[in-house]
């Protein structure tokens, strides 16, 4: 459940220009509350990095791998 920018009052939730609940910021698959954890969204839906991973299939050869912002990623 998003909100309206003019219902907004107390905490709430920013993610992709929406806004949230934080009780309502949650993976669209089990539930679990996102606001202190890493959220990715696949066709405009909420998961946690395990649902997440399942819904995308990397090509052959390749493994999915999650990386945050201010993460130091070392290519090789």
């Amino acid at each position: 459940l998003h909100l309206s920018p003019s219902l907004t009052r107390g905490t709430i939730v920013k993610a992709r220009d929406k806004l949230y609940h934080p009780e309502c910021f949650m993976c669209d698959d089990c539930g679990l509350n996102l606001k202190q954890r890493g959220y990715f969204f696949i066709e405009e839906q909420l998961y946690c990095e395990t649902h997440a991973k399942e819904r995308v299939k990397p090509p052959e050869g390749y493994d999915v791998v999650a990386v945050y912002p201010n993460a130091k990623v070392e290519l090789v």
